[in-house]
């Protein structure tokens, strides 16, 4: 294998698992965006401070991809699909996430969609909806 192949690390090198329980107010403290129905992976929003239970792991970050709850793969999935994973998930609750490629690009996008039926649904958002996030 080649020394240039052999320095770069795979996205998978990075991903790592994060261990939180809902706080008393029933909450986990941060908020969910993207989305496939948004052209984007599920990823974290605002972290509210001192509103997120951690049993163990690392910390959340803002902006990192959400790729598992609790064993389940939630990239490419709705907002609305992944806040049910996480609705029916027992604490504590298993995050695997992974900080994207480049700073400042911001998530990747899923493919635009183009004059199927996705494309009326995805037309119905305004761009503000579309951007919005949901707290956990």
């Amino acid at each position: 294998m080649s020394k240039g192949l052999k320095k770069k690390s795979h996205w998978t090198s990075r991903v790592h698992e994060i261990v939180i329980v809902r706080n008393p107010e029933g909450q986990l403290g941060f908020e969910l965006k993207g989305g496939a129905e948004n052209g984007q992976f599920p990823y974290l929003g605002e972290v509210k401070p001192g509103k997120v239970a951690y049993e163990g792991g690392s910390k959340l970050v803002p902006e990192e991809l959400l790729l598992e709850v609790n064993e389940t793969p939630v990239a490419g999935l709705t907002i609305r699909d992944v806040l049910a994973v996480i609705k029916h998930c027992k604490d504590p609750i298993r995050l695997k996430c992974v900080k994207q490629g480049k700073a400042g690009m911001g998530p990747p996008s899923l493919p635009t969609p183009r004059g199927d039926a996705t494309d009326a649904v995805y037309m119905f958002f305004s761009a503000a909806e579309r951007s919005r996030g949901c707290f956990c």
